[in-house]
């Protein structure tokens, strides 16, 4: 389970509450997972992603679903023989696919002199991981704010409805979820 803040930052970010344990705070982590619908964690993920021409060069394009990227671990191509064999998946070094930056989604993929003689793939196998190695500063504010209303409050007691293995919340009115927490989570994406 995914815990936002460390204990040594509860002071920081839940300064004006006194009494907050991490048990709170793990709380707040969890209300703000099942807000999102996600986690902020790295996660890793196994994708097919097909390429596609740009224009009329020979560049070969494609785009990751999950972001932010942290670090990608494999790639594997789907290549022919130029004899029309059946499809062959091989291994070929990270290098060959570089993005636009380090946030985007998109990559170009160089053919790696060891598939010279092969035709160009139609898709590529990575294995990568995305998510946030550090949570982003809006998540930590809202998880000291989100545990600082549980601890005054004494709990989350206005669930209308509560399903512990998918986290699934409802709540009857704003309780310890208010207004200003959904403000400062709504600009924060994760995919």
């Amino acid at each position: 389970m995914s815990c936002y803040l460390k204990e040594a930052e509860i002071p920081k970010y839940c300064g004006l509450y006194a009494g907050i344990t991490m048990a709170h705070v793990e709380a707040a982590s969890a209300l703000i997972d099942a807000y999102k619908g996600c986690t902020f964690d790295p996660v890793k993920h196994k994708e097919r992603v097909r390429l596609e021409r740009r224009g009329y060069s020979d560049e070969l394009r494609g785009k990751l679903i999950h972001y932010p990227r942290v670090k990608v671990f494999t790639v594997k191509a789907d290549v022919y023989s130029p004899f029309g064999q059946a499809p062959e998946q091989v291994m070929v070094d990270t290098g060959c696919v570089q993005f636009d930056d380090d946030e985007s989604q998109y990559f170009t993929f160089y053919m790696p002199r060891q598939l010279m003689f092969r035709t160009r793939p139609k898709s590529l196998y990575i294995e990568y991981v995305s998510g946030f190695v550090e949570p982003p500063e809006q998540v930590k504010k809202a998880c000291g704010i989100l545990a600082g209303n549980i601890q005054t409050m004494g709990g989350v007691m206005r669930w209308k409805q509560r399903d512990d293995y998918d986290i699934k919340v409802t709540l009857a009115d704003e309780g310890v979820f208010t207004n200003e927490v959904r403000l400062i989570l709504q600009g924060v994406v994760v995919k």
